[in-house]
């Protein structure tokens, strides 16, 4: 169809544009001095320019809220069936939504409006030909043209614009940071939650993507940001209580440059926590990040404070109140864990060892595992003699010492190391396969630190002929006489419960066998001792004394 068959006498074609999308679909856009032609595959439409009640440039969403709708939908059933990737998917999915916008015209009528979509020198182009036309309405409510194209105004026209609110996706980013950084703290105590550390540092991520793309769209049309609903809400407040609004714009020039100080203090505040966690995850402990977190606050509430200036005195006052409130409700929680994320141990000195006492003791395991970026941790010692003497001859009997440290951010009570002790003491027997025939002794001691302990010893019999851990054991005679030692204490200060359990060979063999029959053995024992004493306590008597040896400190986390 010709177009210009559909044109009046008195009409003449003015542009032409191509390559359009109208209403998403691709089209042509004819303009005439009284009309314009929309013109796609399946339809034409034309109205009168002097018709439009509205007009205006914005930027739309590529995809419409029936995507959102539908989106949200997937998200509540991965949610709710555990599908943990599906959600990111769909998490991603609606943050592009937001984030992928078109330059648009709006037209409308009074039934009827179109979205014109196309590059936006274009879209200015076509604006400024339809205004040399016909004046419209800036908003859907002023109804009809009221002035000609070229009639002049001879006075000022204010227009406020109100630019993006860029508080909404900062804030939603940050809360995102947190809650990864809390899968990630989580995350040190065991193997899990790593998926929701991704997923929440994507929505971060996605988060300050929209969030610059506000911003830069607002610097672009100089406009101020729409407040967010805490502003809001604090500006509500204060005006129902009657108090001036000012607002805390205070900046600096600095080689002509002027530097907002409450931007510049969130600026500063960021990097510093940026260098804290990196520290944090270098050194796998929470210290440098609880001092960071201090530091920052302190660092952004001055800004927020310095911004207010000028101010009268009395609301200066408020404000520096306000602001070092906030800043202590941080800064105090902080520094009391602190010292709880100090590392600590307890270890036999090398000294007590036999590379220096040559008492024929040695380091043979030794394990430590930390949770929560030095919260708490375990470590696992094991002191091993071997019964043998520097050129391989027997010098006693096997003897081995297990030495478990836990290290606790809480206050332990009393009753617990026994409890603790009794619980260690029942796994040893197990794992070692021994037989705890009757205790002989029971009481306490104090440590060369100073640390009192609590101690029992057993009297017992081996099932096996072997005494030690897989990796490192002893061949024993099967039916050996031992003694076992079990030893408690705590050091408070660190935070440490320090647990050391011994085996100590005394005895090879007996030649009285056991029969199974326990009244009959126990007759046989009485009436036919035994012909040889193969006693030997040596090592036994070392590892007495080698207990109370055991250190415990406090090292520098940065070491």
């Amino acid at each position: 169809m010709d177009l210009r068959e559909q044109l009046l006498p008195s009409e003449k074609l003015l542009n032409e544009y191509k390559n359009l999308l109208i209403e998403n679909k691709k089209g042509i856009l004819y303009l005439t001095n009284l009309r314009i032609f929309l013109s796609t595959k399946n339809n034409l439409w034309n109205f009168n320019t002097e018709d439009i009640l509205y007009m205006g440039r914005m930027n739309n969403p590529r995809f419409s809220w029936i995507w959102q709708v539908l989106i949200s939908i997937m998200m509540l059933f991965s949610i709710a069936s555990g599908k943990t990737l599906l959600f990111l998917i769909f998490m991603i999915l609606s943050a592009a939504r937001q984030y992928l916008k078109i330059d648009c015209l709006e037209i409308g009528l009074e039934s009827k409006k179109w979205i014109i979509s196309d590059d936006h020198e274009q879209l200015d182009e076509l604006m400024l030909q339809i205004q040399t036309n016909q004046v419209t309405g800036l908003q859907k409510g002023e109804g009809k043209p009221i002035v000609d194209a070229e009639e002049e105004l001879d006075r000022k026209i204010e227009v406020n614009i109100v630019g993006e609110n860029e508080s909404g996706p900062l804030r939603s980013a940050w809360i995102s940071i947190s809650f990864a950084f809390v899968f990630y703290y989580l995350n040190s105590f065991r193997d899990s939650g790593s998926i929701w550390l991704f997923v929440f540092l994507i929505s971060a991520l996605c988060s300050y993507i929209i969030y610059k793309d506000r911003r830069n769209t607002n610097i672009l049309r100089n406009v101020e940001p729409e407040d967010g609903l805490i502003r809001k809400g604090w500006y509500f407040l204060l005006n129902k209580l009657k108090i001036t609004i000012i607002k805390a714009n205070y900046t600096l020039n600095i080689n002509n440059t002027n530097i907002n100080v409450r931007n510049l203090g969130y600026v500063i505040s960021s990097i510093i926590l940026l260098l804290a966690f990196t520290s944090t995850h270098i050194n796998s402990n929470l210290i440098p990040m609880l001092f960071g977190m201090s530091l920052a606050i302190s660092v952004y509430m001055t800004g927020r404070c310095l911004a207010g200036i000028p101010r009268p005195r009395k609301r200066m006052i408020a404000r520096s109140f306000v602001c070092t409130l906030v800043a202590v409700c941080v800064i105090i929680p902080c520094l009391n864990i602190v010292p709880l994320c100090e590392p600590a141990n307890a270890l036999l000195p090398a000294t007590f060892l036999d590379n220096e006492s040559g008492n024929g003791w040695k380091k043979s395991y030794s394990q430590v595992d930390e949770y929560g970026l030095g919260l708490a941790s375990t470590s696992i010692y094991l002191y091993t003699d071997d019964a043998k003497d520097e050129e391989g001859n027997e010098d006693g009997y096997p003897a081995i010492l297990f030495v478990i440290v836990l290290k606790m951010p809480f206050e332990i009570d009393e009753t617990v190391p026994l409890d603790i002790l009794n619980d260690q003491f029942q796994k040893m027997a197990i794992e070692q396969d021994i037989e705890l025939d009757s205790e002989l002794e029971s009481g306490k001691r104090k440590t060369t630190q100073g640390y009192d302990t609590e101690y029992v010893i057993y009297n017992g019999t081996t099932k096996t002929e072997k005494i030690g851990t897989e990796e490192v054991n002893y061949k024993v005679t099967k039916g050996s006489e031992s003694k076992y030692i079990g030893e408690v204490w705590k050091a408070p200060e660190y935070n440490l419960l320090v647990v050391s359990m011994g085996i100590g060979i005394i005895s090879s063999e007996t030649i009285n066998e056991d029969t199974g029959i326990e009244p009959i053995d126990d007759l046989v024992d009485n009436l036919i001792p035994n012909p040889s004493d193969t006693t030997d306590e040596k090592n036994w008597n070392e590892m007495l004394d080698l207990i109370p040896e055991i250190y415990c400190y406090q090292e520098d986390w940065n070491n």
